[in-house]
This record gives structure tokens, C-alpha cells and sequence, in this order.
């Protein structure tokens, strides 16, 4: 069987994907990805072929005029809404195609929602897809409402799942370049905004999430729509810790591991002050995989500082973690067995950093705009407290047991029959 994946985003967007697929080559099917070219070395060195997707959105984001308008720069709406129309839009259109090459011959396309026009693809191959987006944002449930319209409150059954119909209203700035692409590209007819969002002409689109079913066991209303197959795990079996990094490891007590990956703290020099003080006020180590944060340290006692590390192989060392709450990032943190603290700064991290400290697999919380030295270090002392010690531990079996990876190549290989 070959499996065509379709996504586009960011590292978090693209991992479980190349993830899945290994897993799939392994038990001897065949996996391509198409998605920006910022992932080319990053898929091809994990033995997945890779197609190039236009909107290599990475890219974008890392560029200067990229970095203003999203990562919170002082930029106008219309400036912003420029720079959508004049870029982004026409790679949109453009990786369609780029789509529509890559998925030929194939016998399943696996896609993000971000990738517009898989759904037409498939109907106009006549290849099944599947829907798997990385965070549980599609399939209108009633325990809880989605992300995007709020990440703490329960609206109750009937409000919460209305709040999905966002989902269907995704398509609005894009469905005149998507019936462009089935007009053109497909010879197909127009179709609605959100018309194929779950069904493709009366068949429904299997979803499958790569998360902790444990960690939504409330959750009924998924039942026979939504696969929760558990989180998926890259093999890093062949990563190193830079050989600094061990030695400064190796040189004391185990340390705090902070990390916000690509994000960009609005204040990085507060920030990094107040970090530092409640550091030494609790006589923690440290190491800081500095990223895009914009923290500069200049040889500070007791902290290693780094731009990246490999987070399966550093958070199995650390005492504690802090981090952003990316999916990906939650998942590795959960998988170390060690309390975490997440500081949220957006789409599903304050979702997920709700949800883990109100199941106590995460301490309370805290936000960068009203951050306080004290608060730091409460956090820091709630790290050495037994619940949360106990409750990392636990979590960390329940999330190895779950065998996301597997699960979902069975579910794959039950869907094609």
C-alpha cells in the first residue's frame, strides 16, 4: 500500500507525519510526504520520500517581514492582510497542484486540515482519505467546546458542539481558490465552503487523532467518528546530546529544562530575569534551549544554554520541565516522567495546559503578561512536591503502554482492508 501525507505547517504540523509513516515503511508499505521544503532534509533523513509543497509556510514564518506579522510584531491589520493576499494565498493555490502530483497512484491520502484540497483530490482519484489533524480540533463533541473559541470553559453539551461549526467556516478565505483548483486542475463543479469538511459525497472521512486516549477518557461522544490512537514517537535512537550539554548533566543536580521552541517571548529580557531569580532563589540548575524565545545569556553560574537539544534524551535528565505546550512538546514531557509546567502562549497550548494541570499531570499554569519572580518560584518548589513527582511517573506508563504508532498503522491497514 503507499500512503501520500499532505500537511502543512510547522514542525509540530509535520512530525507526526513522518512519524506514521516510518512506523507504515517498516511494516513494509510504501509513504511519501508533501509538504514546504523546510522539511526536505528532516523527512528524507527518517527514510520517508518527500514531495514539495509551495507554501512552505516554516519558511514564512521565519522570514523577516514573516516574523513581524505573526510572532506578534507591531504590524496593522491591513499590512497583514496584504501580505496574506499577496503570499500566502497564491502558495495556497499553488501547493494544491503540488498535492495533487504527489497523491497519483496512491492507495490512501492522510492529510492535515491545513492541506486545502485533499478532500477534492480524493474524490477526483477516487483514493480514500483520512483526516488527521495533530490536536483534537474537528469532529464536533459536546464535553467539551473547541479550542479555538476557548481553552479553559465548558459552554454544557449543546453550546460546546456548536462551537465546532468554525471548522466548516476554515475554507471561507480559501474556497474561491479551491473551486479555481477543481475547475482547472480536476474539471470538477464548485462546491460549497465546508460542504466535504467530514463527508465526501455521503461517505464520511475517517479522523484519526495521534493522542493519549487516556487523557480524554470522559469523552463519549468521538465514539465510531474520531480514532484516538495514542501519541506518536519519533525513534531517536541514533540523537546525541552535544557532548557540553552531558558534561554540564553529568556535573550536578539534575536541572530544570526550559524550552519554547518557536516561540517568541513578547519580553525575553524580564523574562529571562525573573527566570534567573527564581532560579537561584530555589537553588536549581538549569538548561534553556533558547530557540526563537529571543533570551541572550551571557556565561550565567549554574545554567547551560543552548539553541536546541534533543527533547527525548534531555527531558529523561531534568527535574523539571517548562515549556510552551505544544503538542508535540506535552507529549515528549509527559513521555520523560518528570513535572512540567507549561507556559502557554497560543492556538492549542493554553487548551492543553489547562487540561493537564486540571488532571494534575502539570503544575497551575502561568502566562508571560502577568508572570511575577514568585510565581516562578512556587512553580518550581510545586516540582519537588510527591503528587506531582508520582503523578509524571504514572502518566509516563500509561503513555508508553498505548502504542500510538502501532495502533494507528493497524487502524490504517483495517481502513484499506
Amino acid at each position: 500500500m503507499k500512503i501520500t501525507f499532505l500537511t502543512l505547517g510547522t514542525r509540530g504540523d509535520v512530525q507526526p507525519y513522518v512519524a506514521l509513516a516510518k512506523e507504515l515503511i517498516k511494516n513494509g508499505h510504501k509513504a511519501m510526504i508533501c509538504t514546504g521544503t523546510s522539511f526536505k532534509h528532516f523527512i528524507e533523513g527518517n527514510g520517508v520520500d518527500f514531495h514539495e509543497a509551495t507554501a512552505d509556510l516554516m519558511a514564512i514564518l521565519e522570514s523577516e517581514e514573516g516574523k513581524q506579522i505573526f510572532n506578534g510584531g507591531k504590524v496593522n491589520i491591513f499590512k497583514m492582510l496584504k501580505f496574506a493576499k499577496e503570499v500566502i494565498t497564491p502558495a495556497y493555490r499553488k501547493s494544491m497542484d503540488d498535492f495533487f502530483v504527489a497523491s497519483k497512484g496512491s492507495d490512501l491520502i492522510v492529510y492535515h486540515p491545513k492541506a486545502l484540497a485533499a478532500v477534492d483530490i480524493s474524490e477526483y482519484l477516487n483514493i480514500p482519505c483520512m483526516c488527521m489533524p495533530p490536536v483534537p480540533i474537528m469532529y464536533p463533541i459536546t464535553e467539551f467546546p473547541n479550542f479555538a473559541v476557548s481553552a479553559n470553559k465548558n459552554f454544557g453539551p449543546l453550546l460546546n458542539k456548536l462551537t465546532y461549526k468554525v471548522i466548516s467556516l476554515s475554507e471561507s478565505s480559501y474556497i474561491k481558490d479551491i473551486n479555481d483548483f477543481r475547475k482547472k486542475s480536476l474539471q470538477l463543479p464548485k462546491r460549497k465552503m465546508g460542504e466535504y469538511t467530514f463527508k465526501i459525497k455521503d461517505k464520511a472521512i475517517p479522523i484519526i487523532y495521534p493522542i493519549s486516549p487516556f487523557l480524554f477518557k470522559e469523552v463519549k461522544s468521538w465514539k465510531d467518528h474520531v480514532f484516538l490512537s495514542g501519541f506518536f514517537f519519533l525513534d531517536v535512537s541514533e540523537d546525541k546530546l552535544d557532548q557540553a550539554l552531558e558534561n554540564f548533566l553529568e556535573s550536578g543536580k539534575k536541572p530544570i529544562v526550559i524550552s519554547f521552541s518557536s516561540m517568541p517571548l513578547k519580553n525575553p529580557v524580564v523574562f529571562k530575569e525573573k527566570l534567573l531569580k527564581a532560579l537561584n532563589e530555589t537553588g536549581n540548575r538549569a538548561v534553556i534551549l533558547t530557540g526563537t524565545s529571543g533570551m541572550t545569556f551571557e556565561g550565567e553560574e549554574n545554567v547551560f544554554v543552548a539553541d536546541k537539544a534533543p527533547h527525548r534524551l534531555l527531558f529523561n535528565k531534568a527535574k523539571g520541565i517548562i515549556h510552551h505546550g505544544g503538542v508535540g512538546t506535552m507529549a515528549e514531557a509527559l513521555l520523560s516522567g518528570v513535572p512540567q509546567l507549561i507556559i502557554p502562549f497560543t492556538v492549542d497550548q493554553p487548551f492543553w495546559a489547562n487540561r493537564m494541570y486540571q488532571q494534575d499531570y502539570a503544575i497551575k499554569p502561568l502566562r508571560e503578561k502577568n508572570l511575577e519572580t514568585s510565581d516562578l518560584v512556587k512553580a518550581l518548589k510545586a516540582m519537588e512536591d510527591v503528587k506531582y513527582i508520582e503523578n509524571a511517573k504514572f502518566i509516563k506508563n500509561v503513555i508508553e503502554s498505548e502504542k500510538g504508532l502501532e495502533k494507528a498503522v493497524a487502524y490504517i491497514e483495517k481502513f484499506r482492508g
